[in-house]
C-alpha cells in the first residue's frame, strides 16, 4: 500500500513538472511574439505568400503564432491553436 501511495505521488510530480515546462514555454515564445520576435519553441512553420506580402504561422503545442506582413497588415497574433488566418478584404 505505501509503494502504490508513492508511485502516485512520482506521477502527481510529474505531470506538474510537465505541466510547468509547458507554462514556460508558452509563456517565453508570447513574450517574443509581443516584442516582436520569432517564437523559439516551433513545432511547424508555414509561410504563405501572397500578392501583397506573407504570413507565416508558426504551431507550437496547443498554441498558435501568426505574423503578417502584407500590405493590409503588418501585426502578430498569439492564440489557441484553432485560431485562423485574418484575410484581407476590400470590402471592410
Amino acid at each position: 500500500m505505501d509503494t502504490k501511495k508513492t508511485v502516485m505521488t512520482g506521477i502527481k510530480v510529474a505531470v506538474l513538472f510537465i505541466l510547468f515546462i509547458w507554462i514556460v514555454i508558452v509563456f517565453m515564445d508570447y513574450l517574443r511574439v509581443r516584442s516582436d520576435k520569432n517564437p523559439m519553441f516551433c513545432l511547424s512553420k508555414v509561410e504563405n505568400k501572397y500578392d501583397d506580402g506573407t504570413t507565416t504561422i508558426c504551431t507550437g503545442i496547443g498554441y498558435k503564432t501568426i505574423h503578417y506582413n502584407r500590405d493590409c497588415l503588418t501585426a502578430s497574433e498569439f492564440g489557441p491553436f484553432i485560431i485562423k488566418e485574418r484575410s484581407c478584404d476590400s470590402s471592410n
